[in-house]
């Protein structure tokens, strides 16, 4: 089985709105937040109605899986994680006694 595809999305979330102040006058009531959120993660099955990403995995296992219905993506990437440049990762200081 070859790895998953590296993706980057943009989805909107469903959110409840008025939850502090409960009823409300339509009349003047503020308009709800919109909630984009940005997620990296390797991209487990796309259709028409959903995406399914997992942020960890191995030849056998994966890690928790988040799926997304298809209506609430705005944007999707397919990372190329050769262009970017390598992290070093750094070394553990040695602590003064």
């Amino acid at each position: 089985m070859s790895d998953p595809r590296l993706v980057y999305i943009e989805w909107e979330d469903a959110s409840s709105v008025d939850l502090t102040t409960g009823w409300v006058y339509r009349e003047g009531a503020p308009p709800p937040d919109v909630r984009v959120f940005k997620q990296v993660g390797f991209l487990l099955e796309l259709t028409p109605e959903a995406i399914v990403l997992t942020a960890a995995l191995d030849e056998h296992q994966m890690g928790p899986r988040t799926r997304i219905p298809a209506g609430m993506l705005r944007h999707l990437v397919e990372l190329d994680i050769a262009l970017g440049a390598p992290l070093k990762i750094p070394k553990k200081r040695r602590r003064k006694t």
